[in-house]
């Protein structure tokens, strides 16, 4: 039998019914679907994910559970830094990640437990177990998923004048951050970008990972297909209508978080400069989980919307829980990823879904979409760009469309699946134990 031992601290694998809050998002659908689809493909796999205790988390009653009633999958709540409020992932690194460790360490103790394997996710899963590979004697193999890049974000935060370098850092602390990640990349047995965008930024931008290492295998994110069955019938039509959406409009979704790195800003310059494109066709854009109370970022966009004149084009609505996504991507003509996605599950959805989409050729849609083909491809901080790759879209018949979509479908199931993933991670495995 495998054991695996999985960790991010600040991801929660069973708020799939929460998603867009508390920088819940893509990771969380991952560390969920994923390790369900390892135990389909090898029924002797354990695998034990470790997360952050926080008292206010309506699951910290039973820090010890099943994943969905998944006898092989455990899901491990230990204190990572103050369990009396939530704590930024961008601040969890050094001492919290320290005590988080310590609390692994004691527990693994009580429990008799012997990991084969530690595989982090996302920086803070990764100097999780950096750290505790050094700690343990037998010195297990250490895997490291990206899910996203410190120096990468930094760099695209800059590239669309979020705010100031010194800001950007105080922010996000992206020196801390960006420090640790070199640390894990320098002893980590295997590394697993997301995308081949990904895996060139690493070879350029990263010290510890040289152009070409072998540690490098790019794993991309997949899709549970029976998370997504066709909605039944009527549901197009009740969404809209909820909405208030008429069947003669175009309704553009942009499903992501409200977050200033997540592009809303930039979609909503490039609807002012597509507006006389859309002259004479009626449009609607909504954007999906929106917060409420209101963030400082939201707040900065409802600003622009009334400053603009876009009161008439653009919805908002909270977020919904992942079940009833299916529906929404049914109501909408297309969607909308205008940030720096490093390999989106809301990407391989949308296209599950036969939906166009309008993706950033810098993150993982560069290895799935073809431009013109089975969605387009932009630089989602080119206002200019965003804005034709929507007059395009909408300008579109209904036919061309469709077939888009149907070509966006058959992508997805020849090649992004979680079980066709899942098959993949485990001969990455099995490789690092002999």
């Amino acid at each position: 039998m495998m054991r695996v031992l999985w960790t991010s601290p600040h991801c929660r694998p069973d708020w799939l019914d929460r998603l867009g809050e508390e920088s819940q998002g893509g990771q969380s659908v991952v560390m969920n679907k994923l390790p369900h689809a390892l135990t389909r493909a090898d029924p002797g796999i354990r695998v034990d994910i470790f997360t952050r205790l926080q008292d206010s988390d309506p699951r910290a009653a039973t820090p010890v559970r099943s994943l969905d009633g998944n006898p092989h999958v455990r899901l491990i709540r230990l204190p990572c830094g103050p369990t009396d409020r939530y704590v930024p992932k961008e601040f969890l690194y050094g001492e919290p990640i320290a005590e988080f460790v310590e609390h692994i360490l004691g527990f693994v103790e009580r429990d008799g437990l012997h990991y084969d394997l530690l595989h982090g996710h996302y920086a803070d899963g990764w100097e999780t177990v950096t750290l505790l590979k050094a700690r343990w004697l037998y010195h297990p193999p250490t895997l490291l998923t990206t899910h996203s890049l410190g120096r990468r974000k930094r760099a695209d935060c800059l590239a669309r004048n979020e705010a100031p370098a010194e800001e950007l850092d105080r922010r996000y602390n992206f020196p801390a951050r960006i420090a640790s990640e070199e640390r894990s990349l320098a002893t980590a047995d295997r590394i697993l970008p997301l995308s081949t965008v990904e895996a060139e930024f690493l070879y350029t931008y990263y010290d510890a990972v040289p152009p070409g290492d072998p540690r490098v295998i790019v794993v991309p994110n997949g899709i549970d297909l029976a998370d997504f069955p066709s909605p039944p019938p009527g549901t197009r039509s009740r969404v809209r209508d909820g909405l208030g959406v008429a069947d003669s409009e175009f309704l553009l979704l942009v499903p992501s978080r409200v977050d200033p790195r997540k592009g809303q800003a930039n979609i909503l310059r490039a609807l002012v400069e597509a507006r006389p494109g859309l002259i004479g066709r009626p449009f609607r854009l909504l954007l999906l989980a929106w917060p409420d109370p209101p963030t400082d970022y939201a707040l900065r966009l409802e600003q622009f919307i009334a400053g603009h004149d876009l009161d008439g084009y653009v919805l908002t609505h909270p977020p919904v829980p992942h079940e009833r996504m299916p529906g929404y991507l049914a109501a909408a003509d297309g969607v909308a990823l205008p940030s720096q996605e490093y390999f989106s599950i809301v990407m391989l959805e949308a296209m599950l879904m036969e939906r166009p989409l309008i993706a950033s050729v810098h993150g993982g849609s560069r290895d799935v979409i073809s431009d013109g083909v089975n969605g387009f491809l932009v630089d989602h901080n080119d206002v200019a760009q965003l804005a034709q790759a929507v007059v395009r879209l909408v300008g579109m018949d209904e036919a061309a469309r469709q077939a888009m979509g149907r070509r966006a479908r058959r992508t997805v199931l020849e090649g992004y699946t979680w079980d066709r993933i899942a098959r993949r991670l485990l001969d990455i495995y099995a490789g690092l134990l002999g």
